[in-house]
């Protein structure tokens, strides 16, 4: 076996693949590129030799490689540490668990940076970090970067301030649509695509054979009695809303779950636009009774019962409570009750869906083949994980475990990332022998290889396909085997993703050979501009807000602070409190918006309120009385003497906020007061406040200082000692006190980091 000979890469670690080495030099002749491989081809591999290069070029260039989850970092991490000779201190990975300040150091010392995109996001907006001083960015599953993913973000300002940085996009498939392959291209400014597949004859010696089949099975009487209750169900809805012109037919296999949700979306904005007719809210409940009762049909017809019936429970639930009228009027059907009655019977007689014991057949087979086999089983719904172990666990040759998301959905609390990584661990150890995953296993995680991958139901997408099927057959031969049921969506679905793959790489090769769309970018501001940047103080809630990116982008420096009152300080004057619709009216319901106007009142001359979004959507949203809502708007215009402008969208609200903004700032006294009070203040109520600055003193030490030296003066000039002698103030906090009664001012430039502010209290 040859190996690649660099100076910088560890001698005998790196193979020697010709098309490796074709895609690195085609990269470097032709500038930002997307490489599009199947897992296990070695895409890292290529980041590797380029970084290496980048490297021998000049040994003060940095590198950065984004991944998307930490777990995916790491590995990284690992990889650079094994292949390059680099110091392994100067290879490192940040996340946000990493503290901010240990980051910024990171940032000047470390060679290779591996973080989460989330994480350099935030440090751009905090001025944390400089990406000047990157010549290659890489950006692992690349397919990620379309909308407000962070990647899009990073990029951008990647460009504005450094184009010469070096830009190379991993991924096993961009997608099947062209105009999401050109957005995930101009929005990493991709020059240049690299294609390979596992059928290419330079590819073909490196590759190991996945055998792909699929098995049918039959839904069993039963089942089809049960689906054919709720079709009926579906098409009684259907039949009233062609009635009233709002269904095309009432063929129940045209709406699908897409048409659906486009049919509410219509009717929603039916009654946004005013129109108010009672018959609407109907349609509308009517609509949302057949997007539940579908999915119930689905968890039928891929899943089984004991999915089906905990389903049953939660709609049951919703409409005993009156949470949702569509639920309420489902249970109310007969022949949704019947439906109910034969899940639950069919519950307590272990009625299983025939796709279990043919999932055990298949395992058994495989560890019959090969006992040592690994083996994931991919399933999308938590209740049938959780069933599929349980119904596992009763053979003994089968070592099942579940291996699911971090979000908690319902009472079943999710895995955090180092319980992920224990179970993986166990799974390598042979501690577990078949690993039930949700899609969180498809990708961002150090999976193992394994023997066999089990879909146990299709995936309509390409991506999630060639993802799963991507975990077997990296070192040795695979097997992947999808489960179907006959004539339900798990056909339709197979067929679908297969199209896509292909589709995919009919795309790829057409656009391949076409100029590529370029980043629109703003206009670099120089040096003397930069100093005369409008300044936007904001909450740090707001941190991940769209609008705090589209401020950063118009080159306003975005300086995060936990603000006391609103989300926005733009002057010493302005204050400015954002709202969307849907928040204006739960903030109504809870209380929080009047305590959030009187603030706003109290502490800033021009305070403002901003209503983002489509404002007839506040009469719909929510079952309130339009004379309320109506009440509250005209009590913040003439009670509170509050301005409201209503804005479309975040790219709206951004505007407004520069321009105010800029307006306050140019030509008048750019300093922000941001530690705010009350106007009017009596002496004693200054003085306290005063002393209330202090660290570590609120309202009742304030008030004990104040008594025992008689003057925020007689504070001043007390000693330790004599601070001490204050009832609840001990050596600590005196020592902090005299501290900053003593530093010498500096003024931090860059970051006004010497504001200590309070918590933001809603």
């Amino acid at each position: 076996m040859a190996f690649i000979k660099h100076d910088l890469i560890k001698k005998d670690t790196v193979e020697a693949r010709l098309y490796q080495e074709l895609i690195v030099t085609k990269i470097i002749e032709k500038g930002n590129s997307l490489v599009v491989a199947p897992t296990a081809l070695g895409k890292t591999i290529v980041a590797v030799m380029l970084a290496a290069h980048k490297l021998k070029e000049n040994k003060e260039n940095k590198i950065l490689f984004l991944a998307p989850t930490k777990p995916l970092a790491v590995q990284h991490e690992k990889s650079f540490k094994k292949f390059l000779e680099v110091d392994d201190d100067q290879i490192v990975s940040i996340t946000g668990t990493t503290k901010p300040s240990e980051r910024e150091k990171i940032y000047d010392s470390a060679t290779i940076i591996n973080a989460t995109p989330q994480t350099i996001e935030n440090d751009l907006l905090n001025g944390r970090l400089n990406l000047k001083k990157f010549a290659l960015v890489i950006f692992d599953e690349a397919h990620r970067a379309i909308g407000d993913y962070a990647y899009v973000f990073v990029n951008l300002q990647l460009q504005k301030h450094n184009r010469n940085a070096l830009v190379v996009a991993l991924t096993a498939s961009p997608g099947s649509n062209e105009e999401k392959i050109q957005d995930v291209c101009r929005n990493l400014s991709i020059k240049n695509i690299e294609i390979k597949n596992n059928e290419d004859e330079d590819v073909k010696p490196y590759v190991n054979e996945i055998e792909i089949d699929w098995v049918r099975v039959e839904l069993p009487t039963e089942f089809q009695k049960i689906k054919l209750l709720l079709e009926t169900f579906q098409r009684v809805q259907l039949k009233f809303l062609k009635s009233i012109h709002i269904a095309k037919t009432e063929n129940k296999n045209y709406y699908n779950r897409i048409r659906l949700l486009e049919m509410q979306a219509m009717l929603r904005k039916r009654l946004s636009s005013g129109n108010a007719n009672p018959i609407l809210f109907s349609a509308i409940s009517k609509s949302a009774a057949m997007l539940k009762v579908a999915h119930a049909i689905e968890l039928l017809d891929t899943q089984g019962i004991g999915a089906l019936n905990n389903y049953w429970e939660k709609v049951l639930e919703e409409g005993a409570r009156g949470k949702s009228k569509a639920a309420k009027n489902i249970i109310a059907n007969e022949d949704v009750k019947q439906a109910i009655r034969e899940t639950r019977d069919l519950f307590e007689k272990n009625i299983q869906h025939p796709k279990y014991a043919e999932l055990k057949k298949i395992i058994l087979e495989q560890f019959k083949a090969k006992p040592k086999s690994k083996i994931i089983v991919f399933n999308h719904y938590r209740d049938s994980i959780k069933e599929v172990v349980n119904f596992l666990k009763d053979e003994k040759k089968i070592k099942a475990t579940r291996f699911i998301g971090q979000a908690t959905k319902g009472t079943e609390k999710g895995m955090s990332q180092k319980i992920q990584q224990q179970v993986l661990d166990e799974l390598r150890e042979g501690k577990h022998n078949v690993l039930v995953a949700s899609s969180v296993a498809e990708e961002g995680l150090d999976i193992p290889s394994v023997e066999l991958v089990v879909f146990f139901e299709p995936v309509p997408s390409e991506i999630r396909t060639i993802q799963r099927r991507g975990r077997t057959g990296r070192f040795g031969k695979g097997k992947t085997i999808i489960l179907m049921a006959k004539g339900t969506r798990d056909e339709a679905f197979y067929w679908t993703a297969k199209n896509k793959e292909k589709k995919m790489k009919t795309t790829l090769n057409r656009i391949k050979g076409t100029p590529l769309p370029e980043q629109s970018t703003l206009l670099n501001f120089s040096e003397n501009e930069a100093e005369e940047r409008i300044i936007v103080f904001v909450d740090s809630r707001e941190q991940a807000s769209n609008v705090t990116k589209k401020l950063f982008d118009r080159d306003a420096k975005v300086i995060m602070k936990q603000l006391t009152v609103g989300d926005y300080v733009l002057s010493k004057d302005v204050c400015v409190e954002r709202k969307s619709v849907e928040d204006f009216l739960a903030s109504m319901i809870d209380g929080r918006l009047f305590n959030q106007l009187v603030d706003l009142r109290e502490n800033y001359s021009k305070p403002l309120v901003i209503l983002e979004g489509n404002i007839d959507e506040l009469f719909t949203l929510r079952n309130m009385h339009r004379n309320a809502i109506i009440g509250a708007l005209t009590s913040i215009a003439l009670d509170y003497q509050i301005p409201i402008i209503n804005t479309k969208n975040v790219d709206e609200t951004a505007e407004y906020l520069y321009l105010i903004a800029k307006r306050e700032q140019f030509g008048k006294d750019r300093d922000i007061r941001l530690r705010i009070g009350r106007k009017g203040l009596s002496v004693s109520e200054q003085q306290r406040y005063i002393v209330e600055g202090f660290p570590l003193v609120g309202p009742l030490l304030a008030r004990n200082l104040l008594k025992e030296f008689g003057s925020v003066k007689g504070i001043i000039d007390a000693d330790e000692k004599d601070l001490q002698n204050v009832e609840n103030l001990g050596k600590v906090k005196a020592k902090k006190i005299k501290k900053i009664l003593e530093a010498k001012f500096k003024e931090e430039k860059d970051k006004e980091a010497g504001l200590n502010l309070p918590r933001k209290d809603d």
